[in-house]
């Protein structure tokens, strides 16, 4: 079984679970529908891994064993968010909802580059290149600090909330969910190409909103998310080595949704 089809399973496990608990305590509820857009604020990402081949020794250059440690740090600018969601609210408060995500951020910056320990971000950018050494060459932090590139996200997720104030028009909420998560890496600071890769991983999410019930059959909402992911396993391009990179974020986002029941 793949990991996609694991983290299928998983999700429909959750699923199936989670009706026949709420289905045992409440009797009448209502189905709805919903989206949202939102602005992502993410997390730096503290970028790990080793080479997994030797790079060989040039006339200006030492060697670099296979498994020598590379870590840097990469900034993101901020990005938008964009939601597809389908639920069933019980009339005890709960809410069973599956979310279909998709994100991206593009990036600000890359910095503090450490090969086996030691921060190379004042050396010259061709100890990654092989190429030849030069006083006209950029420094390896020069070429990191113009970013360059995306982290996109997407994925799907099954939430359960708790409405508060249920029979009121102001209804705040608490949730969480847990799914999978597509994670799109592609470093190119100042157009060299570094990474270019993806990774399915387990992601999980805490909510907090507000829904304002503007009628029987339309509300709208506003909500915090934060969402967090297993780490994304990647190669890189540039040099023979894997890397694995975060992609943690807070998510503010303002959305509509469409009750069915009619109360």
């Amino acid at each position: 079984m793949t990991n996609g089809d694991c983290y299928a399973q998983f999700i429909k496990n959750i699923f199936l679970s989670a009706c026949t608990l709420f289905a045992g305590t409440a009797h009448a509820g209502e189905p709805y529908i919903g989206g949202s857009v939102g602005v992502t604020l993410p997390n730096d990402s503290e970028n790990s891994g080793e080479t997994t081949a030797a790079i060989p020794a040039t006339a200006d250059f030492p060697a670099i064993p296979s498994g020598t440690s590379v870590d840097w740090r990469t900034g993101f600018n901020s990005g938008f968010d964009l939601n597809l969601n389908g639920g069933y609210r019980f009339d005890n408060g709960f809410r069973f909802e599956v979310q279909g995500f998709y994100n991206e951020n593009d990036i600000d910056n890359h910095r503090d580059l450490l090969v086996g320990g030691t921060n190379i971000d004042g050396v010259d950018s061709a100890v990654l290149t092989r190429g030849a050494a030069s006083a006209t060459n950029p420094l390896v932090g020069e070429v990191l600090a113009d970013g360059q590139g995306k982290l996109k996200t997407y994925g799907a997720m099954a939430n359960i909330f708790y409405d508060f104030n249920k029979t009121g028009n102001l209804q705040p909420y608490l949730g969480g969910g847990a799914g999978v998560q597509f994670t799109d890496v592609r470093f190119i600071p100042s157009g060299v190409d570094v990474a270019d890769d993806n990774a399915t991983v387990f992601a999980w999410q805490g909510m907090a909103g507000l829904t304002y019930k503007i009628g029987p059959s339309m509300e709208i909402y506003g909500q915090y998310t934060y969402r967090a992911a297993d780490r994304a396993g990647i190669a890189l391009n540039l040099l023979p080595a894997d890397l694995e990179v975060d992609s943690d974020q807070s998510i503010v986002s303002l959305g509509l949704r469409i009750p069915f029941g009619g109360k």
